[in-house]
């Protein structure tokens, strides 16, 4: 279960509708009656997770874990027993609680994981955001790449054979935007092979390992196994994605986002254990990436509420003087340093992902001294569509 943020982005407009078009939705849910949104998480290990916040606006009571959940996992409380409605399915079950930092302005109540619809054959359509169900599969996709679905995880993923014919995991989480997130030691490899690619930096939260700092590439094409994807941003995964996708038998490989998922027609036949995989011929869809090359987050370490800055060496951010460690204090005039407290946040725009050329004023720190400056956004990331070429 992740949420995908930019700490400031977030701050700033995390309740907008390109934060909350980047979801599956499932079309129809009531808990006791009362309707609640979910997303379809195929990277969440438990059917059904409410936020703490909606659980008690339904008035459920919860029990709170009473367990120390192993490294990169997260623990749940439950809820008292409920009715639990998903348009064709009508269950009474306890489910699943998790604690979200207030700061995060899910636009979901919850999430449906991939162990609900794990014996489904299922259609992700990460273009239109939507989720089908089929009786059988179709026969167009018999012709199609094939792999195995991991029967041993309790969350979605594939293996595959590496040129080394090393057996690995490939994990699929429609809980994150992003593209590609490779293993270190892949990401390490990619990098060397493109030592001229233009990174930005793109922040996340993981309950298990709070804020993530990741840099962000463009790959026109990369294999998986059998599996050749083109025109996808790629980053390094964390080590939640590591430990969950490692086993005595597999290696972990890769994550596949929403944004790689749209390069892909993609049917799981969770019954039968086989994912048909097609490569889509058309342009890719535009990505929405920071054209800043920086982002600000709290230190998971530190008490405090400093924003502190990760910067993409070359990035608009970098040239606007921009360093690793200053510490965001405004942000176009706002104050930012009460962002957990704020009641009067500023308009709700994606800063970084504004149009290129958009001019982003910044008051910073850096040790006691405390400078201004203006970044000029651009399009970092060569992504496809008008929006993000350079």
């Amino acid at each position: 279960m992740k949420a995908f943020f930019t700490i400031v982005l977030m701050y700033f407009c995390f309740n907008t509708a390109d934060a909350a078009d980047e979801r599956i939705w499932w079309p129809k849910a009531k808990i006791n009656g009362q309707p609640v949104r979910l997303c379809f998480d195929t990277g969440t290990s438990v059917p059904v997770v409410l936020y703490s916040t909606v659980a008690q606006r339904l008035g459920l009571k919860v029990t709170p874990p009473d367990y120390q959940p192993d490294p990169g996992r997260f623990a749940f409380g439950t809820t008292e027993m409920c009715d639990l409605n998903l348009g064709n399915t009508n269950v009474r079950t306890s489910l699943s609680v998790g604690q979200m930092p207030e700061y995060l302005k899910s636009p979901e109540d919850g999430i449906l994981g991939w162990p609900a619809l794990r014996s489904d054959i299922l259609f992700l359509d990460a273009t239109r955001d939507k989720i089908r169900g089929f009786a059988a599969v179709p026969k167009k996709a018999i012709a199609w790449t094939r792999l195995c679905v991991q029967t041993n995880l309790n969350i979605l993923g594939f293996e595959v054979v590496d040129q080394n014919g090393n057996r690995a995991n490939i994990l699929v989480d429609t809980g994150i935007a992003f593209g590609i997130k490779l293993s270190p030691q892949k990401w390490q490899e990619w990098k060397r092979a493109h030592t001229n690619q233009p990174t930005t930096i793109e922040a996340y939260y993981t309950p298990s390992l709070g804020a993530v700092i990741a840099e962000e590439a463009w790959a026109r094409e990369i294999a998986l196994g059998p599996l050749v994807l083109t025109d996808v941003p790629v980053m390094e995964a964390d080590a939640t994605d590591v430990i969950v996708g490692s086993s005595a038998q597999s290696q972990y490989e890769a994550t596949l986002g929403l944004a790689a998922l749209n390069r892909l027609d993609n049917i799981i036949d969770g019954k039968n254990g086989i994912a048909y995989l097609h490569l889509k011929r058309t342009p890719a869809s535009p990505y929405q990436h920071n054209r800043l090359g920086a982002d600000f987050a709290p230190n998971n370490d530190s008490k405090n509420d400093d924003l502190v800055a990760h910067v993409a060496a070359g990035s608009p951010a970098h040239e606007a003087g921009i360093r690793d460690g200053d510490v965001l204090l405004k942000i176009n005039g706002h104050d930012v340093t009460k962002w957990r407290t704020d009641t009067n946040p500023p308009p709700q725009v994606p800063a970084f992902m504004q149009p290129a050329k958009t001019k982003v004023e910044f008051t910073l720190k850096r040790g006691d001294t405390v400078f201004s400056t203006t970044a000029v956004l651009r399009n970092i990331l060569p992504s496809g569509g008008a929006n993000h070429s350079n």
